[in-house]
């Protein structure tokens, strides 16, 4: 059978919720259609959970197996099941799909739309569509950052899942009668000086149940004490310059008073208090013993020798790679678990391969770059972390605003939703409330953090050369995220350039000023 007669599948959900059976309508339509066409179905490639429109680095999985396997010829169609579950990033970036699958002869078929990529006037129609879709995504993502702002102000609840132990009630938090106590029991033999596989063991014993049904670890112990909602504070999670979540969560502060936000119901204590959480903060933190450049290590876990630990990825299936021997190898073979290409490497070839790289990226920074600034940021949060949890709420409230407002222009100018009298005095309204939040972040100074050392090699060399691993791997993680690493041939010499993936750096919303 020929590539003409193949097609694959590409599927995608933004969010992945128990029961949803999104997905599976999806696969049964397109399936329809192929059969229709009789075409038969190669592969189904899903991307579960992942946004169409923040899609920095190129993330989706899914997708790319998608395109390769029609770029590369295996299949001749690529079947979704609306142009929206392809890309919500506009014309451009549909163009770049469009013109990889075009250039070897295949097709794009969107079912719903009804739109077939060999046809060149449903082409044209396929880019203009494109480009409504990131339009609508991106005034929808404003008015959500608009409706959080106004309920961050009013310290109710933003939505999504509470942390264990408590429950909402009318867009506030309280203490759940049947989860809370235990939550409070675990932080109370914390305090007391239990240690965090101790409270697992206790339990696990005693039959105490876990969200999911599992058994406790202590990871997950851990975690469960460390959101700022438990204290009973509003959360807030930092988001990269792209639009993308960081992970790193903190007490919301308002940008008015400068004090962090009570969440809690009327009438209702938290289930730990903000200095008990600072406390068990320290006991962690006592027993985690804290390196040059904000590298952790276990108190009882030997330090790794090895310079490249944590920073490795299989790029046949994502996996960490481990030390073995004299190499680092993807742990999925280890594990015994799939991985289509297992990589694998000699140590000291790619421990100085990625030394060089990094040397050589630094080489190049330019003043105003991305990752000059993710490095500064990193220096800046160990050397100052308070400031920089304070320019980030500002900067924060301060985006929200400036959303609220392109809202609102909008909605009066284009849409017409909004009359004029009513306009004037909501713009006049977000005005002043930005103009505040710009003098406000303006009276709080940029951490000053001495990064001469990037720019000059010598002094580089000289840092690199008077420290050991662990400073040396804290001092790779200052610009690099994760390396991937792909399968080699076996007696081939290793090539950097076609063996690495490196994943730089990038900047939060916060900002740190650098020594000239």
């Amino acid at each position: 059978m020929t590539r003409n007669e193949y097609a694959d599948l590409y599927l995608r959900v933004s969010v992945d919720r128990p029961g949803q059976t999104a997905i599976e309508r999806q696969e049964v339509d397109c399936r329809s259609w192929a059969s229709e066409q009789a075409l038969k179905v190669r592969r189904v490639h899903v991307d579960l959970g992942q946004s169409a429109y923040l899609d920095a680095g190129g993330r989706r999985q899914g997708l790319r197996e998608a395109l390769a396997a029609v770029s590369s010829g295996v299949v001749g169609t690529l079947v979704i099941w609306k142009l929206d579950r392809l890309s919500r990033q506009g014309i451009g970036r549909v163009g770049e799909f469009l013109r990889t699958i075009g250039a070897v002869g295949g097709r794009l078929v969107s079912v719903r739309d009804g739109l077939d990529t060999s046809d060149t006037s449903d082409r044209r129609l396929v880019e203009m569509l494109a480009e409504h879709a990131r339009s609508e995504s991106e005034n929808l993502g404003l008015r959500v950052r608009s409706a959080k702002t106004y309920l961050r102000s009013t310290g109710r609840w933003i939505g999504g899942a509470p942390p264990y132990g408590l429950a909402v009630r009318n867009g506030r938090l309280e203490v759940d009668p049947a989860t809370g106590p235990v939550v409070r029991q675990i932080a109370d033999r914390i305090l007391g000086g239990s240690s965090l596989t101790e409270v697992a063991r206790w339990l696990n014993d005693t039959g105490v149940p876990s969200p999911r049904g599992v058994k406790r670890g202590v990871g997950s112990i851990a975690q469960l004490l460390r959101p700022p909602s438990v204290a009973g504070l509003l959360p807030e999670t930092l988001r990269h310059v792209d639009g993308r979540y960081s992970g790193v969560v903190r007490p919301w502060i308002d940008p008015g008073t400068g004090e962090p936000v009570s969440v809690m119901a009327p009438g209702q204590m938290p289930l730990i208090s903000p200095s008990e959480q600072l406390h068990i903060a320290a006991v962690f933190e006592e027993r985690t013993k804290l390196s040059t450049y904000g590298v952790r290590r276990g108190r009882r876990s030997p330090d790794s020798e090895y310079l490249l630990t944590g920073l490795l990825r299989c790029a046949g299936c994502a996996e960490r790679m481990s030390k073995q021997g004299n190499s680092y190898r993807c742990q999925s073979v280890r594990l015994g678990r799939d991985c289509g290409a297992p990589a694998g490497a000699y140590r000291p070839a790619l421990d100085a391969a990625v030394v060089q790289l990094w040397m050589d990226r630094l080489d190049l920074l330019e003043d105003g770059e991305p990752l000059r600034q993710a490095v500064a940021e990193r220096l800046a949060a160990d050397a100052d972390p308070d400031t920089v949890r304070r320019r980030a709420s500002l900067q924060a409230a301060l985006a929200d605003e400036r959303a609220a407002l392109t809202v609102l222009e909008q909605d009066h100018y284009l849409r017409r939703t909004v009359d004029r009298s009513r306009f004037l005095l909501l713009h006049d309204a977000l005005t002043r409330r930005i103009c505040d939040l710009e003098s406000a972040l303006e009276r709080v100074p940029a951490p000053v953090v001495d990064t001469r050392w990037l720019r000059d090699p010598g002094l580089r060399t000289d840092k690199w050369s008077g420290a050991g691993v662990r400073e040396r791997r804290g001092l790779l993680k200052l610009a690099i995220d994760t390396i991937a690493v792909s399968r080699g041939r076996r007696g081939a010499r290793f090539v950097a350039d076609d063996r690495l993936v490196i994943g730089w750096a990038e900047p939060l919303e916060s900002s740190a000023t650098m020594d000239p």
